[in-house]
């Protein structure tokens, strides 16, 4: 009887050990269908936006955002945080923004563009309708040596 406690005892233990383990190993759902330390390259942040933006993931495009986020580098602050940005996603990530992303309608920066305010940087890029009048552009440049949504382009 006591040899079938002790039994008993080592695989309740062993049991609770490896529930333990696989606990501290679970990584969210984010985490496991994106690259987010590998978005210093511009074509990997662009697959994450992609999947993130048709899954609408809110949760991994707030983790490529750059917050405060702005109209253009010198209008007030349309987005001050997470909260705010997810309060209004649906606006920024309109039926036509989400195809644009889809159909990669992005180009990068130009060199000769650099001294104009609110253009892109040469570095970065910008996520841009054919014809300006039928929306807004997004900006994407390099914060903190990864790629990042930072802001609505005034100029492109």
């Amino acid at each position: 009887m006591l040899k079938n406690m002790i039994a008993a005892l080592t695989i309740v233990l062993s049991l609770s050990t490896v529930s333990l383990t696989h606990a501290q190993e679970t990584v969210s759902p984010t985490e496991e269908l994106y690259q987010f330390d590998k978005h210093s390259d511009f074509t990997v942040f662009w697959h994450d936006l992609q999947l993130a933006v048709s899954r609408k993931d809110k949760a991994a495009v707030v983790k490529m955002m750059n917050f405060p986020f702005s109209d253009y580098d010198h209008s007030p602050m349309i987005f001050q945080n997470e909260a705010e940005f997810l309060a209004q996603y649906d606006e920024l990530f309109d039926p036509e923004m989400v195809k644009l992303i889809e159909n990669n309608q992005y180009r990068q920066g130009e060199a000769d563009q650099s001294q104009v305010e609110d253009t892109v940087d040469p570095d970065g890029y910008v996520i841009e309708h054919e014809n300006s009048d039928n929306g807004y552009n997004l900006v994407i440049e390099k914060v903190d040596n990864v790629y990042k949504l930072v802001r609505i382009a005034f100029y492109s």
